[in-house]
């Protein structure tokens, strides 16, 4: 079996034409999270890019961003 992104390049969530219940889709975004950090702490490649996608995703849904910190 090959790997779909073998260069572990950015991905985005596309979401598809099912209907979704918003609150469902809240509670799927925040289980593939802790899923997928899981595999980041366990060292697997290919969740990163996942993880990545996941946070930017849960961003654009609750409008927030992640700024750097100057410290103070």
């Amino acid at each position: 079996m090959s790997r779909k992104n073998p260069e572990n390049r950015p991905l985005r969530i596309v979401r598809g034409d099912k209907s979704i219940d918003e609150a469902e889709y809240q509670r799927m975004l925040i289980q593939l999270a802790v899923a997928q950090s899981n595999l980041v702490k366990a060292k697997m490649d290919s969740a990163m890019p996942h993880f990545i996608a996941i946070v930017k995703e849960i961003e654009k849904y609750y409008d927030f961003t992640f700024e750097v910190s100057d410290g103070t």
